[in-house]
């Protein structure tokens, strides 16, 4: 059975150092042009997980990444079809905050070609191993996992060259867990804060609206 209460951490790549995370993005409008932020889709692996079956057998229950609560997200789905719904929500509320906060946001999809004006806003959910390893998180596992962390950039696309958010580690004694172990590279700044929720909807919403206030937060900075 999941938690009722899970802890779901963000943390900030180049943007706690414009404003602290959790602090409300500035209100001011933006001085024309008003700046335009692409959300691409975070990264969110899915597990390889057959349901049981058989006599005697019930088929396996299976349940996702978040808490679940009430409505449509609490009820059980797919793996992947759980995967692309956290997804899609992530980025929706995220668009939907941004451009309510004054900015022109707009997702993009996977291989869509990036522009070289403006701004991209991508991430990848995260879970912490017992080795304190970090890894990229799979929706899929009944259990859960005790730590999901959103690791997130936000890059000008005015930059020659967009480096990686994360590279994979090869470690042998960590084959057999789930999730690919990862680490992010040396410009992500492991800024972070804690929240937590009981409902999925309700967690990624306001996620959402963190990652947005501090994204604005640094497009001020970055007009000034």
């Amino acid at each position: 059975m999941l938690r009722r209460f899970l802890p779901f951490t963000v943390l900030a790549t180049c943007l706690s150092a414009v404003a602290p995370l959790g602090v409300a993005a500035d209100n001011a409008p933006f001085v024309a042009p008003v700046p335009i932020v692409y959300v691409a889709d975070f990264d969110l692996d899915v597990a390889n997980v057959t349901p049981d079956s058989g006599p005697g057998q019930r088929v396996r229950r299976l349940r996702g990444l978040l808490p679940s609560g009430p409505g449509p997200l609490g009820q059980d789905k797919n793996p992947q079809e759980h995967a692309t719904h956290i997804v899609n929500e992530m980025a929706d509320a995220l668009t939907h905050d941004l451009n309510k906060g004054g900015v022109d946001a707009r997702r993009i999809a996977p291989g869509q070609p990036l522009p070289t004006v403006g701004w991209q806003v991508r991430g990848v959910f995260l879970s912490v191993d017992d080795g304190n390893r970090l890894r990229r998180a799979m929706v899929g596992f009944g259990a859960g996992h005790n730590d999901i962390q959103v690791a997130v950039s936000c890059d000008s696309l005015g930059a020659a060259d967009l480096p990686p958010l994360y590279q994979a580690v090869e470690e042998a004694d960590s084959k057999n867990m789930p999730g690919a172990v990862i680490k992010l590279n040396p410009y992500v700044i492991a800024a972070k804060f804690v929240m937590a929720s009981g409902d999925e909807q309700k967690t990624i919403r306001k996620t959402a609206q963190e990652i947005s206030d501090a994204v604005i937060a640094k497009l001020h900075a970055a007009a000034h």
